[in-house]
């Protein structure tokens, strides 16, 4: 992808917890770019920093976490850079919805119980200046034709009257309310059947190519990521330890978490083994080991791993990893997942 479409940039940003055993470093130096149109799907067991990164691109942080370095540069419609991180309030708020919004994960949870769904577009729409109700009602409604809902059933309906992948698509409705160049998804294909999962995964396919959004999404369905994203980043211990192109990372894993992952993976072959599973358990975050965070767990590890901190280096233009040893990582790879 071209350079000059990056829509946010991210360099160097780390967050940090402050807790009564000490600062908790949840996200360590985390860079990447997200491009116009693009669909970044991010990996990883919980506890990894996903959604403490997300959160962090809009900051939406709790009042014990701390941004102690990094950027977040956005660059809006018109070409202008916005420093995301020395927002003011009010600047912010303007930025949040608008330019970038977040469908949070827990449909049912996220939507008031109280009030009709029309009345949460209405608040929305008034809080960010769009006008009258007459506005509000015509973008809802275009939007739940596209999302694939019964507009005016749905519009006029409380969230209990509907299932949890009509809620799920409310929510994805309400998040491009403001027509955002950037949406956040936190799982969403989580705690739904696997129709409705297709469902979702469909609308969101056809509505970022008519709307020409970005995506930035968390997934701990691998096959979700597979068919959605277009770049993959596989996180472990708060650090981006690989990404690249999906079909890179899918078939050349360069990095032991990536390809342990993948190993994971059920497989419907009638001579398939027993799962593997990656041995052993992420590490304490306030205290991490020395060296590369996943060298205790890695069967690829060698003594220089304990000891050195692997930079996050270059496959090629679109293709990163953190790893010494990601040769051996590759030939493992050929053995396993393309035999």
């Amino acid at each position: 992808m071209a350079q000059n479409d990056v829509v946010m940039s991210v360099r160097d940003l780390s967050v940090n917890y402050l807790t009564e055993r000490g600062p908790l470093q949840a996200v360590n130096r985390i860079s990447f770019e997200l491009h116009q149109g693009e669909t970044l799907a991010l990996m990883g067991e919980s506890g990894c920093g996903k959604s403490t990164l997300v959160m962090a691109l809009m900051r939406l942080l709790p009042s014990n976490a701390r941004v102690p370095n990094g950027e977040i540069h956005y660059t809006t419609r018109d070409g202008r850079v916005i420093d995301v991180l020395k927002m003011s309030k009010g600047k912010l708020r303007a930025f949040r919805w608008s330019e970038c919004a977040m469908v949070f994960q827990g449909a049912l949870n996220a939507l008031n119980p109280v009030i009709r769904v029309r009345d949460m577009f209405y608040d929305t729409g008034r809080a960010h200046g769009m006008g009258s109700k007459d506005a509000v009602r015509e973008r809802a409604l275009e939007l739940f034709r596209l999302v694939r809902l019964d507009p005016e059933r749905v519009f006029n309906a409380y969230p209990h009257e509907l299932s949890g992948g009509m809620r799920q698509r409310v929510l994805i409705a309400l998040g491009l309310l403001l027509d955002p160049q950037v949406v956040i998804l936190d799982e969403p294909t989580t705690a739904v059947d696997i129709l409705t999962q297709r469902t979702i995964i469909d609308v969101l396919m056809a509505i970022r190519d008519k709307l020409g959004f970005s995506i930035i999404f968390i997934s701990h369905d691998l096959a979700v990521a597979a068919e959605m994203a277009d770049t993959v980043a596989t996180m472990y211990a708060g650090e981006i330890v690989e990404i690249g192109p999906v079909n890179e990372m899918f078939y050349r894993p360069h990095h032991g978490y990536t390809l342990g992952l993948l190993e994971a993976i059920p497989s419907l072959a009638a001579e398939a083994e027993e799962l593997v599973s990656i041995p052993g358990s992420p590490p304490d975050l306030i205290e991490p080991p020395p060296g590369c965070k996943f060298h205790e767990r890695c069967p690829f590890a060698v003594e220089r791993c304990s000891r050195e901190v692997p930079p996050l280096v270059d496959v090629d233009e679109t293709h990163r990893v953190a790893c010494f040893e990601a040769d051996r990582v590759i030939a493992k790879a050929r053995e396993t997942i393309q035999a």
